[in-house]
């Protein structure tokens, strides 16, 4: 690969960076593992021909939602139990109209009741609402990204609702 194929690639990752941190981040619950996958992310975007990928941001959701779900399944199957907080830092995703302790405390409950309802979801159910709930994608566009029906990915919404 040559030195401008990489620089191009970079470019097209990082400008899609924000809301791919934010996406592993809400899916794994850690900083640290959404950084590495979004490494992850970026090897397989460089060995991927570009050329025949018409939406990288969807291509590139549906590999760091892939990754993300292949981490959890693991986690679930070696029994890990994180231990410390479950959400170490704040990502910000957008300006907030609250000062810092209006932010503080809504952060804490929030992050608590949604920590719990996540705790309870299968990887799949997990990822189906987050993309849903967080990025207010449409059920054909998870579909896509998960392979799945959008009327699977709907039943899965509802089951993630309703836990």
């Amino acid at each position: 690969m040559s030195p401008v194929d990489a620089a191009e690639a970079a470019g097209a990752l990082d400008a899609h960076r924000p809301m791919l941190l934010g996406l592993a981040y809400r899916l794994l619950g850690s900083r640290h593992d959404a950084e590495d996958v979004l490494q992850e992310a970026y090897l397989r975007w460089l060995r991927v021909d570009r050329a025949e990928v018409s939406e990288p941001r969807r291509y590139l959701s549906r590999v760091v939602t892939h990754l993300s779900m292949d981490r959890l399944r693991a986690r679930q199957a070696a029994r890990e139990t994180y231990v410390g907080s479950w959400l170490p830092e704040p990502v910000p995703t957008a300006p907030s109209p609250f000062g810092p302790l209006e932010r503080a405390e809504l952060r804490d409950s929030l992050s608590t009741a949604l920590l719990h309802l996540l705790e309870r979801l299968t990887p799949p159910e997990r990822a189906v609402y987050v993309l849903h709930t967080a990025f207010e994608l449409p059920y054909a566009e998870i579909a896509e990204v998960l392979e799945r029906s959008a009327e699977d990915c709907r039943q899965l919404h509802h089951r993630a609702s309703v836990r």
